[in-house]
């Protein structure tokens, strides 16, 4: 019995190092040591090697999981920390004092509030890279947003086929997508706004937010395959859906639709990523 436990007194060594690494680095913040170990845990790939926790941004993966569960220490050292890249990021962009302010409050909801729906996409920093880079990334994407919608710049219509086909494709498909564009746009957008508010944020997480399967686990607190089955369970909802939405509205072959979806299917990261930031919840 004594063999088994001896082995783990390495890593045990290890951990317990990282722990006192991050929490020295951030004097106050008071996460417990099992949760930062777990949260770790399921931001590794499942074939990692122990070692490979030590590649991770290790103190920056303790704040912002410290944050996500809003330790009151750990809200006021982010905002002080890290908040201020949001000015930095956007810089270049020229926004004014109301949309410097917008995507700062933008920013402090997604990141440290989260909703009913999504938690806080803090607990989703996969530590691959710093948190300032990763918060600067967010906070571009939210500054580039907020001068699209204000800028008067023409937004298409992200349920278009013609969005999703390129030159050359099968000649059926370019038939369907001249003579049906209208009903395929609108019960491809009906289909995704009758998804549950669930469903649409994972969806929302890895085609609009980039979020990886290991990502939206860590997010919500889940093993990956969970997560997986999430996602897919949502595609599987969206396209049954559209496929019967254009039953009712089309009379098209079963090989014709099935020809439709195939499309969809093979081009979804491409109109989801665009329909969804059309359509925010």
């Amino acid at each position: 019995m004594s063999a088994p436990t001896e082995s783990l007194l390495p890593l045990q060594e290890r951990l317990s190092r990282v722990l006192a690494t991050a929490r020295a680095a951030w004097p106050g913040v008071e996460l417990e040591g099992a949760r930062y170990v777990g949260h770790l845990a399921r931001l590794l790939p499942s074939e990692a090697p122990d070692e490979d926790v030590e590649k991770l941004h290790l103190q920056d993966v303790y704040l912002a999981r410290a944050a996500a569960d809003r330790l009151p220490a750990a809200l006021a050292a982010f905002e002080s920390s890290f908040l201020p890249e949001v000015n930095a990021a956007v810089a270049r962009l020229k926004l004014p004092p109301t949309g410097l302010d917008e995507v700062r409050q933008l920013l402090r909801q997604r990141m440290l509030v989260g909703s009913q729906e999504a938690p806080a996409r803090l607990a989703a920093y996969p530590g691959t890279g710093p948190l300032s880079g990763w918060v600067r990334a967010a906070a571009l994407w939210l500054g580039l947003d907020w001068q699209r919608q204000r800028g008067g710049q023409p937004v298409g219509d992200d349920g278009d086929l013609s969005m999703l086909v390129a030159p050359g494709d099968d000649p059926e498909l370019l038939y369907l997508k001249n003579t049906y564009r209208a009903e395929f746009s609108a019960s491809f957008s009906t289909a995704l706004a009758g998804l549950e508010p669930r469903q649409r944020n994972f969806l929302r997480l890895k085609y609009l937010d980039g979020l990886s399967i290991d990502q939206l686990g860590a997010l919500y607190g889940v093993h990956r395959s969970t997560a997986a089955r999430w996602v897919v369970a949502a595609q599987e909802s969206l396209l049954q859906e559209t496929r019967r939405l254009l039953t009712e509205r089309l009379r098209l072959t079963g090989s014709q639709l099935d020809s439709v979806l195939r499309l969809i299917s093979s081009q979804l990261d491409v109109s989801l990523s665009r329909l969804l930031r059309s359509k925010p919840d």
